[in-house]
């Protein structure tokens, strides 16, 4: 096992789909109607469990635990402890804005697209290569594609002396056919990528936070390695003739992954002892738990947050890092001057 070897599947898996997409996409009504019946039995048993919200609230045990999802792994502390105090009911209600909306929506489309072409290439890639696939979605024991819905859980941890969740659908979890015919078992992240051509021919890497969300399912699905996949959606001329896919292999190992398993159990213990971790300004623009965070925030740490944001102000930070720490400072005095008043 190495990163050499999760290189070699990022790039086999690419050069995979590339291959399927030079041949015309088929036509597979039985495939459509077997997966879309299989996704609305799964859908309604889901649904129609009344207790399914216990898992996310209490462990095996009875007790209460927060859960963290993959999309929390780039979050900062305070955000998730916020997050596991106040649940959903405590996120910030979002700007109405058209773009983030769809970009939002495009990009569980993207998901959904990668998804059926694998499953179409199972179905046809020998046909129309002559090739066997070296990729295929693992199954789970009623036949469903290892992906979504189908494989929903709650995965319990026990870390450090503390206890929590971590809940997710991953966008798939591949089976690849290596050289020597050994089957590995590979997490499949799909990202969509939504600017310009010119700039999607620049990206050499993953993204930090998308990194950090596979090594939540990886440990969610005992998994080793693992594809991003970025797919192009902007227009680029009719004619060039290109692949709107990059990939990415990671090799992540459980040793890798502690130091995420450790930033979860302080949040679990500040959660458990009501003990708030310090505010990071580094991420304000993103933490979906502005209010609640301001509102919290005690007299003492309100003196202390102003004294660090001073300091700031006189360091020789870049003037657009000074300009974040005031608007936070500033939304912070906001909050807690109307709740005052």
């Amino acid at each position: 096992m190495s990163q050499q070897l999760a290189d070699k599947i990022a790039q086999d898996f690419k050069e995979f789909l590339d291959e399927f997409h030079r041949y015309p996409q088929p036509y597979d009504d039985e495939m459509d109607a077997i997966f879309h019946e299989q996704y609305a039995r799964v859908l309604q048993e889901q649904n129609s469990d009344k207790n399914a919200w216990r898992k996310y609230v209490y462990g095996p045990d009875g007790t209460k635990r927060p859960t963290f999802a993959p999309s929390s792994a780039g979050k900062d502390e305070r955000q998730l402890y916020s997050k596991a105090i106040y649940g959903r009911k405590g996120q910030d209600a979002r700007t109405a804005n058209l773009n983030q909306r769809d970009w939002t929506g495009l990009g569980s489309e993207v998901g959904a697209y990668v998804q059926r072409e694998v499953m179409l290439a199972e179905r046809h890639f020998e046909k129309l290569t002559s090739k066997k696939p070296r990729f295929k979605f693992e199954r789970t024991d009623r036949g469903e594609p290892a992906f979504e819905h189908f494989v929903k859980k709650v995965h319990e941890i026990e870390h450090n002396g503390e206890k929590f969740g971590l809940n997710g659908l991953p966008d798939g979890i591949l089976e690849y056919v290596t050289d020597d015919g050994e089957i590995l078992r590979v997490g499949l992240e799909v990202k969509s990528f939504q600017k310009s051509y010119t700039e999607f021919k620049k990206l050499d890497k993953p993204k930090e936070d998308h990194v950090m969300q596979t090594y939540v399912y990886n440990e969610m699905y005992d998994l080793d390695y693992t594809i991003v996949l970025y797919f192009l959606t902007y227009g680029a001329d009719w004619k060039r003739d290109f692949s709107r896919i990059k990939t990415f292999g990671g090799y992540i190992p459980k040793e890798e992954r502690i130091p995420l398993l450790d930033k979860f159990a302080r949040v679990a213990k500040a959660w458990r002892t009501k003990t708030p971790p310090p505010i990071d300004f580094e991420g304000w623009n993103f933490n979906d738990y502005k209010t609640k965070i301001a509102e919290d925030v005690t007299d003492e740490e309100f003196e202390e947050i102003k004294d660090s944001v001073r300091r700031y102000l006189k360091s020789g930070l870049p003037d657009w890092k000074k300009r974040g720490y005031y608007d936070a400072f500033e939304f912070i005095k906001d909050v807690r001057e109307r709740g005052v008043n």
